[in-house]
């Protein structure tokens, strides 16, 4: 399985670190296949944090302050495209 580096989670943009926020949760939660290392999802969730403001993902209010600082998305209601992207990852990374 190829899971997400830290260098990956590094270069991520404001929006794609919502974007890998959901989607590892999703992964991890709702099919139980985790994406990334969990110190490197606590290193997302981290920068996450620092650069909130600067994101303006669509699917961004899904996350709540209570989901960063206890770093699990694990009662979110994933919409469709984080399953579907989700899911891509998994069978392309097998």
């Amino acid at each position: 399985m190829s899971w997400k580096t830290l260098e990956q989670v590094e270069e991520m943009t404001p929006n794609q670190l919502v974007s890998w926020f959901l989607i590892s949760s999703y992964c991890y939660y709702d099919v139980g296949k985790p994406i990334m290392a969990d110190q490197h999802f606590d290193y997302l969730v981290q920068r996450l944090k620092e650069c909130w403001d600067d994101a303006d993902h669509p699917h961004k209010e899904l996350i709540t302050e209570s989901h960063l600082d206890a770093t699990t998305g694990y009662d979110i209601d994933f919409p469709t495209i984080v399953r579907l992207s989700g899911n891509n990852f998994l069978r392309e990374s097998e």
